[in-house]
């Protein structure tokens, strides 16, 4: 026999009794060259090891050894890496007090000749005197601008941090929140019982009978375990077979065994079948004996009964190996588990088998009088036993599952069973939870679990579970089994005498006899495996039905000569038997064959080489004209059959990338090329995703190893260079995306998928070039000779490839070999994680749309968070890889991929850039402190609130002893360990951790944007070859704007100036002609750093700021010259609020504001500010408050306004005592007061329309919405037609269509050659909240920012519909600035959307009718023509959809969904008061009307009558539940509770 078997070595399981990581055996360690990481090589202790006695195994069955065998491999982050970290300094530590004074700006003194005048002129400054200031000296000697960025470029790379992902804090360890440590991988256990049979007990004794246990599932009609076999025979019965049993193994004696339910059921059932040997008659008549006879009537039945005994002896001489069915008994088992379980004390010990039990009754049920509980138990371990009296007869007609399943159906129903004969006897079992260790444990592969008994105690077996539904756990042990189930022989039509019917079952290598293979599990009381297996015989049946369970160990691996041999046998009790056979072959189409079969019979003798064919091929003669007449069931429980097309076809074809691989393969019933398998291997990786997701999470170690590897190793296939990295990333991204959406999988508290945790934590490994083939045969495939891996720098390839290899010889991972660690490993090992997460980081750059979406999806998830849309941490992770990207890959190559990307993607980076810069953000170490302990003290609180949310001991204890106070320190004694919660208090970490974590930020902050800024070097760099310069040149000046708004450090702010200087150098003029508005931002930002209190920053800005002068003075053109001062004064995009505040000075005392230059210059003594800045904000001040009149001037009708604008300027008159401009101002502003009494309601402020733009022709515009103020009385067909007229002209006719309906823009439908503008009508909204204090109509008018338009529709998709089809949906945008505005038009910066169901729309209907109503009655002016207009649209019964109708479709009658109560309660209270406005405006309109409008005042009261009477059945009409009492007081205490009351509130007086 030359056919690989995996045997088990007999020492090679280790029994792992925890899941806690510290219990894990650690054995080496080795440590990463960056110093950020620790690997430490932990051993598996669930994984068996097995010993492989052929040479040479199937590449896939190796490759999942390999895997269930190798040790875990766990990654730790290190903490001590950052302790040499300089700290960098940040304005934001920095107290002005406290400031370095190590190199100041020259004061007052050094710059006038006479330090004692008090006031200073322009011609009192000696200039010429001045020494230029060293850290800037430099700033104009360069000769070209090339030299400029060569030594800006050395000065950010000096003194630079190299590994970015040291800086990159690690998860918050304050948080509750914490990854926990995922579980290490094992093999799957449900709820583990322990079953013993003690005795199977009848009135007589005359034969040998043996017993198979195994656990039914009612519910899903399934069998749920393999069989158990056991027998509880004297050795006087033993002795009868011995003639059939020349020896006995020790593991088949055994007699308890240990079950395993994954998914517990009420309606799960232990059978226990028993047979006896073979004899002549039906099973009645065989069975008649037990049920007549007894033991204890020896001296009437002796004879009899020894009679019966030497006929069975006869039989089991002749048909020992025949068995035949006897008899069966049901228990409930779930009722003993229960019945465990309810006794235990513990929450928790009772799933270990630690409980204890108590003396108590069960439960009864209709079918408890087929199992009793006894009340006696077993001391040891508490163990019940249970003994079960109803042994019934078996039925030869009844023996499938069908029929069993339809008998516990019926004990289930009823009990009143259907007749069954009962065979006095009982069996007592013990059944009980499996306890911490079991001694002298099986595996189902009869493999010894450790720990292994000394003393040989009598074996126990852990028995194979079919789960009831799928469960969800990666292989990580070896197992190879072969479940055969005969299920029914038909003979009828066939005129032979064959009807004691036995199929002899062999699992054959070749055709030859010899060849049968001893893997077929034995039974009770014989050896281990068998070559043959016989099944139990129907006395005189045709049409057997088979129950028998044939358990086969299936070869590693197997071959087409592999088959089920099946030799039907009629077995005459008369020493005679006939013969006839079939056969299955075990591969078809190298997949092994399971499921449900129907084969022929064959009457001929087997022909040559039949085991090559199925039995349908042959030319010989078969049985019923070659009809199918035998059905058998397969059923595979294997870790290396994949049992799945597409995973075996990835597999396959993966395998063929190894080498010693000959074209064409064969795979099915298909042969796949040279040429075609590239093709074939991409479309098997991309169906992965299409596998079922069981076999998927059962394979998924091996299917992510594979992946990983295509990603990393470019493959050279049929001469070419094939590089399957994307799409094999991209079906990595697939396959975890659709396990993080899968509802069947389980998920920590985070919301991370359980099995990748698993994964990452002890299976993943980086790819192992181990088993990389560097040639082969003719025609073969290789890995590619130059590049092993396929990374992005692909130039350092051929070296990494090299050393690679040859550290494969010298690691030090290996324990055998003993030479030294060289320098090369700590090289190599650095290279191979960089390139491994280069790769996968490159791939997620590169891959698709899609594919991209599901990693952020799957990312987010990781995170524990269920929404679609990134997290914080999510991003700032993303953020991070990317940055990382940009820091460690080739510039030449980033700077090419800058100059060949579209405008449009290039504006997209630069965005992604401006988030890095906010997202990186430098806080403070107080900041950091104060956080970190608002954190921690969250985090306590949100992790007692989940202990207390659970029930038992635990949270009961916690509550009595905390009880309300949740402060610090106050729950020192608490059952649950903090330690062992991987979370600490903030206030025990140390004043120099925080300081750490200080610096770490800091420079994190320094590092990111010094990328950041590199990045924007290489684009400015790349902007002369781009086409659009002015638009990318506006875009870094953006991005390095919005840096200075940040937090920075000296050292970024040094560089960031310099990058601006060599900006405005290299393109200043383009601009100052079309970046005006930033280049305003800019002047505003360098003031502001101009006055800083670090002397570093004031000479960069005062540098920035004169490099900015002197390109205005050295500028020929004068437009040009006078655009920095006016980029100085432009404040059109400047908030209001922040000019506002930069004229103030830095005290509020209203003398010291005329004197804004010399308090400047006080500054500027200090070292804090110079004397060109203090000239520019007091022009600045005296430029703002002019521009303010005139914004108040030019938006006619603030009058309002104008009293805030003098409160700045009439404090700076009294002080100045200019009594004459005082009384011009408090004329202008009696005029304004008078204007506001006298206009009233009639002023117009304005009215309000969105605007949106799309299309590529409006370039910055394209998607840009923006809300446009118009004139008073603005209707839309106006601005519509004047912004038609106004971009048909820039773009010429043709191009512009305008969106006429509100409804959201489909980009894809949309025209890529057209420009698209949507106009729709706005008006203000305010949260009810604001309405209390917008009281006037100037309020309402005034501060405006958020802005409502609604959009009706239907489900069906048309806009409008019947009322109770009506839905309308409400938008409210949100604008960057308030109205009013210096400019007419603001963006929208957001938009929130809710949609209102028909019943709310009708409650704001009728509110807003209701509203018209009230106004129109109580106004101070009367107005008939309105009153009459808005009362007839009200009662007039003709009005289509009016308030009558609303009424009837809504309030007709109550809803069925509770969920509406409350909406029709508010609708019908709101015709209440609708009903009762009408009224009023009746009353009301019969004082207003003329004498010959009475006759229509009767007739509109008419109708108000008849609606108000067809209103009173539903107004009427309430809805109970919505009035029933919230409490229901209790008379009888009433008393008490005052008394207790009064003794409280004296006991406190006291």
């Amino acid at each position: 026999n030359n056919n690989p078997v995996l045997h088990s070595s007999a020492e090679i399981r280790k029994h792992f009794s925890g899941t806690s990581h510290g219990s894990l055996p650690h054995h080496r360690h080795s440590h990463s060259a960056s110093g950020s990481f620790c690997f430490n090589i932990v051993s598996d202790a669930l994984s068996l090891i097995y010993k492989i006695e052929s040479m040479e195994l199937d590449p896939h069955v190796r490759d999942c050894v390999q895997s269930y065998t190798q040790p875990w491999l766990v990654v730790s982050r290190r903490t001590d890496a950052n302790r040499l970290l300089q700290r960098q300094m940040f304005e934001f530590d920095v107290q002005p007090d406290k400031q370095e004074q190590l190199e100041k700006s020259p004061s007052l003194a050094e710059l006038c000749d006479d330090t004692t005048r008090t006031t200073l002129t322009c011609s009192d400054f000696n200039l010429r005197a001045l020494q230029p200031d060293r850290r800037v000296e430099n700033l104009l000697r360069f000769s070209s601008p090339e030299e400029l960025d060569r030594f800006n470029l050395e000065a950010r790379n000096s003194n630079r941090y190299g590994e970015l992902f040291g800086l990159y804090p690690p998860i918050d360890e304050d948080a509750v929140a914490i990854r926990p440590i995922p579980d290490c991988p094992k093999e799957h256990f449900g709820q583990r019982i322990l079953v013993r049979c003690q005795t199977i007990k009848f009135d007589i004794e005359i034969e040998p009978l043996f017993a198979t246990m195994a656990l039914y599932d009612l519910k899903e009609k399934k069998k749920i375990s393999e069989n158990f076999h056991f027998d509880i025979n004297s050795d006087q019965m033993k002795g009868f077979l011995r003639v059939h049993t020349p020896h006995t193994d020790a593991s088949t004696l055994a007699r308890s065994a240990v079950f395993s339910i994954s998914y517990p059921s009420p309606d799960i059932y232990l059978v226990i079948k028993i047979e006896k040997v073979l004899q002549q008659g039906e099973i009645g008549d065989c069975a008649e004996p037990y049920m007549v006879l007894k033991e204890s009537d020896a001296a009437k039945n002796r004879e009899k009964l020894e009679k019966l005994r030497n006929q069975a002896e006869g039989f089991c001489q002749r048909l020992g190996r025949y068995r035949m069915p006897f008899a069966f008994a049901t228990v409930n088992i779930m009722s003993a588990i229960n019945s465990t379980l309810e006794r235990d004390t513990s929450d928790t010990d009772s799933i270990n088998g630690k409980g204890t039990m108590e003396k108590k009754g069960l439960p009864r049920r209709n079918s408890d009088r087929f199992s009793v509980m006894e009340d006696n138990y077993i001391l040891s371990g508490f163990k019940p036993a249970l003994t079960v009296y109803c042994v019934c007869r078996q039925e030869g007609e009844r023996l499938s599952d069908e029929d069993l399943f339809k008998f516990l159906a019926e004990i289930k129903r009823s009990s009143n069973q259907r007749r069954v004969k009962i065979i006095p006897g009982y069996l007592k079992l013990e059944v009980s939870l499996v306890p911490e260790t079991v001694p002298g444990c099986l595996s189902p592969e009869l493999i010894p679990v450790k720990p292994v008994s000394e003393k040989n105690p009598r074996a126990v077996k852990e028995v194979l579970e079919f789960p009831s539904s799928e469960v969800y756990v990666p292989h990580n042990i070896y197992r190879n089994l072969l479940y055969v189930y005969p299920l029914r022989l038909n003979l009828t039509n066939r005129l032979t005498s064959a009807r004691n019917i036995t199929v002899k079952i062999q699992f054959m290598s070749g055709e030859d006899p010899s060849c049968a293979m001893p893997v077929i599990f034995g039974k009770s009381s014989g050896p281990e495996f068998l070559q043959e297996v016989y099944t139990p015989v129907t006395y005189h049946n045709r049409s057997p039905d088979f129950y028998d369970e044939i358990k086969i160990r299936l070869p590693a691996r197997l071959t087409e000569k592999h088959h089920l041999l099946l030799t039907f046998y009629h077995i005459s009790c008369q020493q005679k038997q006939n013969q006839t056979g079939s056969w299955l072959p075990m591969l078809n189409n190298d997949r092994l064959q399971t499921g449900q079969q129907c084969l022929p019979i064959i009457l001929d003798k087997l022909p040559g080489n039949y085991s090559l064919h199925s039995p349908e091929v042959p030319p010989v003669k078969w049985m019923e004209n070659h009809k199918g007449l035998f059905n058998l069931e397969l059923q595979a429980v294997s870790s290396v059959q994949t049992q799945d097309s597409h995973l075996e076809r990835f597999f396959t074809l993966c395998h063929a990338l190894e080498g010693k691989t000959t074209f064409p393969i064969r795979l099915g019933d298909e042969k796949i090329s040279e040429n075609m398998f590239e093709h074939e291997l991409k479309l098997s990786i991309i169906s992965l995703s299409s596998s079922g997701l069981e076999p998927l999470v059962l394979f998924l170690h091996q299917v992510l190893d594979k992946l990983f590897r295509l990603i990393m190793q470019p493959m050279v296939i049929a001469g070419q260079t094939a590089n399957l990295a994307q799409i094999a990333f991209e079906s990595v991204v697939s396959v975890v995306n659709s396990l993080h959406n899968s509802q069947e999988l389980a998920k920590d508290h985070q919301g991370r998928n359980c099995l990748l945790a698993t994964y990452l934590y002890f299976v993943f490994r980086l790819p192992d070039t181990q088993h990389e083939i560097h040639t082969t045969g003719t025609g073969g495939l290789m890995a590619h000779p130059e590049s092993r891996y396929s990374t992005l720098t692909r130039a350092t390839a051929n070296t990494v490839g090299f050393m690679l290899l040859q550290s494969r010889i010298r690691s030090t991972s290996n324990p055998d070999i003993p030479a030294p660690q060289s320098p090369e490993d700590t090289e190599v090992a650095n290279i191979l994680g960089k390139l491994f997460h280069e790769e996968l980081a490159l791939q997620m750059v590169v891959s698709t749309g899609v594919c991209r979406e599901n990693v952020y999806k799957s990312t987010c998830m990781s995170t524990g968070k269920t929404t679609n849309m990134l997290t914080a941490e999510t991003s700032r992770n993303l953020l991070m890889c990317f940055l990382w990207i940009i820091k460690n890959a080739d510039q030449n190559l980033v700077q090419r991929w800058t100059v060949d990307m579209p405008l449009s993607q290039l504006s997209r980076l630069l965005e992604l850039l401006t988030i890095c810069i906010s997202c990186f953000e430098y806080r403070s170490s107080d900041k950091v402190s104060t956080q970190a302990l608002q954190k921690s003290q969250q985090a306590k609180v949100r992790l007692e609130e989940a202990l207390l949310g659970g029930i038992g001991a635990r949270g009961q204890m916690m509550k009595r002893v905390g009880g309300n106070d949740r402060t610090l320190g106050q729950r020192e004694n608490l059952r649950w360990r903090k330690d062992l919660t991987q979370w600490r208090q903030t206030n025990d970490r140390s004043k120099a951790e925080l300081d750490q974590e200080a610096i770490i930020s800091g420079n994190l902050a320094t590092e990111t944007n010094l990328i950041v800024l590199d990045l924007l070097e290489m684009i400015v760099q790349a902007v002369p070859l781009a086409d659009c310069k002015d638009n990318v040149v506006g875009g870094v000046l953006k991005v390095l704007l919005h840096s200075l708004t940040c937090n920075q450090s000296t050292t970024f702010l040094s560089h960031c100036f310099s990058t601006l200087r060599a900006l405005i150098v290299k393109f200043g003029d383009l601009l100052f002609e079309e970046e005006a508005e930033q280049c305003a931002d800019l002047c505003q930002k360098v003031l502001h750093y101009c006055s800083s209190c670090v002397d570093g920053n004031r000479s960069q800005a005062c540098a920035t700021l004169y490099l900015i002068m002197r390109y205005s003075y050295n500028s020929a053109s004068p437009v040009a010259a006078r655009r920095p001062s006016l980029c100085v004064h432009q404040a059109d995009d400047w908030s209001i609020s922040s000019v506002y505040s930069i004229s103030h000075p830095p005290q509020p005392s209203p003398t010291r504001w005329p004197c804004c230059l010399p308090s400047h210059s006080s500054l500027m003594g200090k070292g804090w500010i110079s004397l060109p800045v203090c000239l520019f904000v007091s022009i600045y001040i005296i430029y703002y408050c002019s521009l303010l009149l005139t914004i108040v001037h030019l938006q006619g009708g603030l009058y309002e306004a104008v009293n805030e604008v003098y409160k700045v300027i009439v404090p700076i008159l009294e002080a100045h005592r200019d009594f004459r401009r005082l009384a011009s101002t408090h004329d202008k502003l009696q005029r304004a007061f008078e204007n506001i009494i006298q206009k009233g309601h009639k002023r117009m402020f304005g009215t309000y329309f969105r605007v949106g733009f799309y299309g590529s022709k409006f370039g910055d515009l394209d998607e840009q919405e923006f809300i446009y103020k118009e004139p008073g009385i603005t209707h839309l067909p106006e601005i519509s037609h004047r912004l038609e007229n106004f971009y048909s002209q820039c773009f010429g006719d043709g191009v512009l269509e305008m969106i006429k309906d509100s409804t959201p823009v489909d980009r894809k439908k949309l025209n890529p050659n057209k420009a698209y503008v949507q106009i729709t009508f706005v008006e203000p909204y305010f949260d009810d909240y604001e309405m209390k204090d917008r009281l006037t109509n100037f309020e309402k008018n005034f501060n405006l920012r958020r802005f409502m338009y609604t959009t009706p529709f239907t489900k069906s998709g048309r806009p409008r519909g019947e009322l109770n089809e009506q839905y309308k949906r409400k938008t409210i945008l949100t604008t960057m600035h308030a109205f009013p505005y210096i400019k007419t038009r603001i963006n929208v910066i957001q938009k929130e959307e809710f949609d209102l169901t028909p019943i709310e729309v009708a409650i704001e209907d009728m509110q807003k009718k209701t509203r018209e109503l009230a106004e129109a009655t109580h106004r101070e002016k009367p107005d008939a023509v309105m009153l009459q207009m808005v009362l007839q649209g009200s009662v007039t019964a003709t009005v289509n959809q009016g308030p009558l109708e609303v009424a009837q479709v809504f309030l007709n009658e109550i809803p069925a969904d509770p969920k509406l109560f409350r909406h029709h309660n508010k609708l019908r209270l709101c015709f209440k008061e609708f009903i009762l406005r009408c009224g009023e405006a009746i009353e009301k309109n019969k004082q207003l009307i003329t004498p010959d409008q009475k006759e229509y005042q009767q007739e509109m009261k008419k109708n108000y009558n008849k609606l108000r009477e067809n209103l009173r059945p539903m107004l009427e009409r309430k809805i109970p539940e919505l009035y029933k009492p919230i409490i229901k007081p209790r008379i009888e205490n009433r008393d008490s509770f005052k008394r207790n009351s009064l003794r409280r509130t004296q006991d406190e007086n006291s």
